[in-house]
């Protein structure tokens, strides 16, 4: 799969990076010394760039993908969710976000009683 991934664009890692230079604004960063990991695709927990070099991720992309990256059942969850309702506003009520939270809160210690969904 990875190698399919790969060869689905004739791109260099360079060009990669000058088009996102060109239009992207890094936060944390300071842009005239930014030279960004150039990612193409990522499978369980291995990262590729577009010219066949690897890594194995160690920081969970800032810790949103510890369960590893494509994993069958997420992806399907979040195909199911899409299907349905791509996103709301914080100030809206949704059953899925509420069964998220009662089942986030089942699980926390005592005295937590609220979640704080936001953009990661």
């Amino acid at each position: 799969m990875k190698l399919a991934l790969q060869n689905e664009v004739a791109v260099s890692n360079d060009e990669v990076r000058q088009l996102d230079r060109a239009y992207v604004f890094h936060s944390w960063s300071m842009q005239g010394n930014l030279h960004p990991l150039v990612i193409a695709g990522a499978q369980g927990c291995e990262l590729w760039d577009y010219e066949g070099n690897t890594w194995l991720d160690f920081s969970s992309q800032l810790v949103n993908v510890n369960i590893g990256y494509q994993h069958p059942r997420v992806l399907a969850a979040m195909k199911a969710q899409l299907e349905t309702l791509v996103t709301i506003a914080p100030a809206t009520a949704n059953l899925a976000r509420g069964e998220a939270a009662k089942r986030i809160v089942d699980l926390a210690p005592a005295g937590f009683s609220k979640v704080f969904f936001t953009n990661a």
